[in-house]
């Protein structure tokens, strides 16, 4: 489980501010399939993530809302704090992201630059699952990017050992602006990578792809970082072209110092070309049964070697947004 990069004195949580087209109430909106995004080819960064190359596509997801208190600390635990106004959208119009020594992201409404000397911290190592984490505030407006290393041990009659992540990629941009008490923040989790060519994705054969993402649950009282549990995995026939899985979610809550599950939602839909999207229905997230949302799958590496997925949920005061990556286990079994 990811130790959350949003959790810091002034709570960071996620991202954004004001201006996204969406729906209220924790009711989904949905836009059309994003065309690729290219870039110029890339100038390394000395830091620890997958980075982007110069034909990689991005499939974003948004979350936006406002939180107040949660600030005062109690024994180091922040408390008492609220969200409210959430809005959740797959993927959000007017997104654009570039990779060349840093990284720019833009959003139709802000845009925000992040390179070396925004880098804040990289806690990535070898077999691990560190983040690389850059840091850009100008007065009331605060602008973060967290990009997750992704890598998981496996042990089973097949053999043992670590997979990292190595053609796909996912990161959480934040853009908060504080007013007095009260901070209004939109986020975006994107999952990125270079696509698989529609003519070299596979035609046969069962593929399991084992899933590990990060993301943010939100309540009218809870506001949690999420996380993928280690068993979670998404299975493809490529010969029917049928996707099935489950994604399991956890993490901890800023603000009630509690760590453990919050749920799951299915994953069902048809390869189309290179994605998947599809929505769901009858997601069990906290108390509640029958929370809906949508995803979207990219396979990413010259042969669908991996896949990045993004969703969002809603169901009235519960939403959540996020991103995964997911990679062939040599030893799942």
């Amino acid at each position: 489980m990811h130790k959350s990069v949003w959790l810091m004195p002034t709570l960071i949580v996620l991202a954004g501010c004001g201006g996204e087209k969406g729906t209220s109430g924790g009711t989904v909106v949905v836009n059309p399939s994003p065309s690729p995004t290219t870039s110029p080819p890339p100038v390394t960064l000395n830091t620890g993530e997958v980075k982007p190359r110069g034909d990689a596509a991005y499939i974003v997801a948004a979350m936006e809302l406002s939180t107040t208190g949660g600030v005062a600390q109690t024994n180091g635990v922040i408390t008492a704090g609220s969200t409210t106004d959430r809005i959740v959208t797959l993927d959000p119009p007017g997104f654009s992201a570039d990779y060349n020594a840093g990284y720019r992201l833009a959003d139709g409404v802000n845009s925000a630059n992040f390179g070396a000397a925004q880098l804040t911290a990289d806690t990535t190592r070898p077999n691990g699952n560190g983040v690389v984490f850059f840091t850009s505030t100008s007065g009331a407006a605060q602008n973060y990017l967290a990009l997750y290393q992704q890598s998981q041990y496996i042990s089973s009659f097949k053999g043992s050992g670590y997979v990292t992540a190595r053609y796909g990629g996912t990161g959480g941009w934040q853009h908060t602006v504080v007013n007095g008490g009260t901070r209004r923040t939109r986020l975006k989790y994107f999952g990125y990578g270079s696509p698989t060519p529609t003519a070299s994705m596979p035609r046969t054969g069962v593929v399991r792809y084992s899933l590990l993402g990060s993301g943010n649950y939100a309540t009218d009282t809870d506001l949690w970082f999420l996380s993928s549990s280690s068993s979670v995995s998404v299975t493809v026939d490529f010969s029917t072209g049928i996707v099935t899985g489950t994604m399991g979610l956890g993490g901890e809550n800023f603000y009630k110092n509690e760590v453990g599950g919050v749920g799951s939602f299915p994953i069902r839909g048809n390869v189309a070309g290179n994605m998947v999207t599809n929505g769901f229905t009858g997601a069990g997230i906290g108390p509640v049964a029958d929370v809906s949302g949508q995803f979207r799958i990219m396979f990413v590496g010259p042969a669908a070697e991996e896949l990045v997925l993004t969703y969002v949920f809603g169901n009235g005061t519960r939403t959540g947004v996020g991103a995964a990556v997911g990679f062939v286990h040599p030893y799942a079994q």
